[in-house]
């Protein structure tokens, strides 16, 4: 039996010239000062002593800033063991798991949407600390004074926002504290600006500071901190955008090819409006 010769392996005709080099980095350089930042070279995502995720990518990536982020989210609040807490629009439930698991509270998170609630109860299975339902924030099904915390992270615009607050208020026992993450505008949106927020993110148009600051004094609350947390939320919504590209194809099978094609066009005019019209805040509330 003949055996196939191996393919030949393809060998650089000339090494490549220093003026070449320099030819190169005059006229196209910039590109990378455009897409990975000041020092051209590889950015230190994975601490070399640190375990390697498998298959690493932008998802995993920003996955475990996620729960940095949460971790981060945690410190701010004075929760003891025992305290019951409530996460307004909870999503799946690993915030919540991950804040019960390092705080010793137990913790309620609701949500609207049955399928979060679903996947947050089997993270929950078996767990004394966590609680998930579908509920109306809006229109708690929980008694006055029941709860010693709470927390709306990027949920509040999903809702109206003066009910929210009024239910987060009602809800919280005297000194009980209220940690939300919430978007502002600086400059006046166009329609279109509107109806693709609404499209990407199926939440409420942001509101002006100093409107948002109104509804949280008409509520009750006194702001303790307020901190800017603008860039996690530009570059989230970059990783966002280049994954949904990158997976395009992918997008099309699981969710149809009318919608990835309409995200597709709608995402990086929403990440622009994002980076040139809204703020994003971190807000500590006191009742």
């Amino acid at each position: 039996m003949s055996q196939e010769s191996p393919a030949p392996v393809a060998q650089q005709a000339e090494p490549i010239a220093p003026e070449q080099v320099g030819t190169w980095y005059d006229q196209f350089g910039d590109v990378y000062h455009q897409t990975i930042g000041d020092s051209l070279h590889c950015g230190l995502w994975v601490p070399p002593d640190a375990p390697h995720p498998a298959g690493l990518d932008l998802v995993t990536l920003s996955s475990e800033a996620q729960d940095r982020y949460t971790d981060y989210l945690i410190s701010v609040l004075h929760l003891r063991p025992g305290r019951r807490f409530l996460d307004i629009g909870c999503g799946p439930g690993r915030p919540a798991a991950r804040l019960a698991e390092q705080t010793g509270a137990h913790v309620t998170g609701i949500s609207v949407s049955k399928e979060q609630i679903d996947r947050a109860n089997r993270l929950a299975a078996g767990s004394e600390q966590l609680t998930f339902e579908v509920a109306d924030a809006t229109r708690l099904p929980y008694d006055d004074e029941s709860f010693d915390g709470a927390w709306a992270v990027e949920s509040i615009g999903h809702m109206d926002r003066a009910k929210a607050l009024k239910e987060a208020w009602r809800v919280l026992r005297p000194g009980g504290e209220l940690l939300v993450l919430e978007a502002v505008l600086t400059a006046d949106p166009s329609e279109a600006d509107s109806a693709l927020y609404d499209q990407v993110l199926a939440s409420n148009l942001p509101l002006r500071m100093p409107e948002f600051f109104g509804l949280v004094e008409d509520a009750g609350f006194h702001t303790l901190e307020l901190k800017d947390l603008t860039a996690n939320l530009a570059l989230s919504m970059d990783v966002m955008e280049l994954v949904f590209r990158d997976r395009s194809e992918e997008m099309g099978e699981r969710f149809g090819p009318e919608f990835a094609g309409q995200m597709g066009v709608a995402l990086p005019r929403v990440r622009a409006f994002i980076r040139e019209k809204i703020r994003f805040f971190l807000l500590l509330l006191r009742k």
